[in-house]
């Protein structure tokens, strides 16, 4: 998933609130957030930094927020915290649980969109606001569905693929270990339920589910793999370590309709909720009365 850039600095607002709320907790108070070889960073130079830097950005967002969430009461849409916190869990769990072959965790994937978990949440909450907005406007049709099926059938070519269960450990000798005791009898799903540290398989067994060849080591093994039921050497990633056991190989193929027709529905659903959130987006910051009272950076010294 790819980030507008004013997401990518929503945990500026959060920043912001923590360091007015430092500067305005005590008149005595300004404590030291760091030091640097004996230097301190206290609270005062901490929140002139963040106004310089990034006040205008982050006043922008808030702006844009406030908008958001304006025009959603005015059109009666409601969301409740744990909505918001239901979708942000799903999507940190598929993160997560596809961490072996992308090689980024949830926790890496925010680091990298340059946001905190305050500022994820806070993004989550407008696109589901905006989404509510348009939802019932994004309608496709079973002729839809089936002109992009008609058109596109070669760009529907799936490759190659290996259905897989794995066992995830932190260290070397626990994955050799366990291979030896299913080698001597214990089965792989008793294996890895007993002792996984992938919380999204360990109860499933080690079902990972369906792959596709890559370069990082996880896919390299798998796909080394020759039989069914066939276990890999341990293997490391981002995660741990890794023994891969082969459940089934599925050479490309083009699917017919009616396997691929709930996806293909989907995913155009998907672009047109996109392209309509983007139009009302575009319409509540143009009707919006937005004045600036302010330029944040006059509220540091100079």
């Amino acid at each position: 998933m790819q980030l507008h850039r004013r997401t990518r600095v929503a945990m500026i607002a959060l920043l912001l609130m923590v360091a007015a709320a430092l500067a305005g907790a005590q008149d005595d108070a300004n404590p030291v957030l760091a030091t640097v070889n004996g230097q301190p960073i206290d609270a005062d130079h901490f929140r002139e930094e963040l106004l310089h830097r990034w006040g205008d950005i982050a006043l922008a967002t808030l702006i844009q927020q406030v908008a958001v969430e304006q025009a959603a009461a005015e059109a009666g849409i409601t969301l409740t915290d744990a909505e918001v916190e239901q979708r942000v869990e799903e999507f940190q769990r598929q993160c997560d649980a596809n961490a072996p072959t992308t090689g980024e965790s949830f926790s890496l994937w925010l680091a990298r969109q340059k946001l905190t978990p305050y500022g994820f949440r806070r993004w989550m909450r407008g696109e589901m606001l905006l989404e509510r907005m348009v939802a019932d406007q994004a309608v496709v049709t079973d002729e839809d569905v089936r002109q992009v099926f008609d058109a596109s059938q070669e760009q529907l070519r799936r490759p190659e693929r290996m259905r897989i269960s794995h066992i995830c450990v932190t260290t070397l000798d626990e994955a050799e270990t366990i291979r030896a005791q299913i080698i001597a009898g214990k089965t792989f799903e008793d294996a890895a339920r007993e002792y996984s540290i992938d919380p999204y398989t360990k109860d499933e067994g080690g079902r990972f589910g369906l792959i596709t060849r890559g370069d990082n080591p996880f896919q390299r093994t798998a796909f080394e793999l020759t039989a069914d039921g066939e276990i890999s050497d341990p293997v490391q990633t981002q995660m741990g370590w890794h023994l891969i056991r082969r459940d089934e190989h599925l050479p490309a193929s083009v699917p017919e309709f009616d396997e691929v027709k709930d996806e293909i529905r989907e995913q155009l659903e998907r672009q047109r909720l996109l392209t309509l959130m983007g139009r009302r987006r575009s319409e509540i910051m143009q009707n919006a009365r937005v004045v600036r009272e302010m330029d944040p950076d006059e509220l540091a010294p100079q």
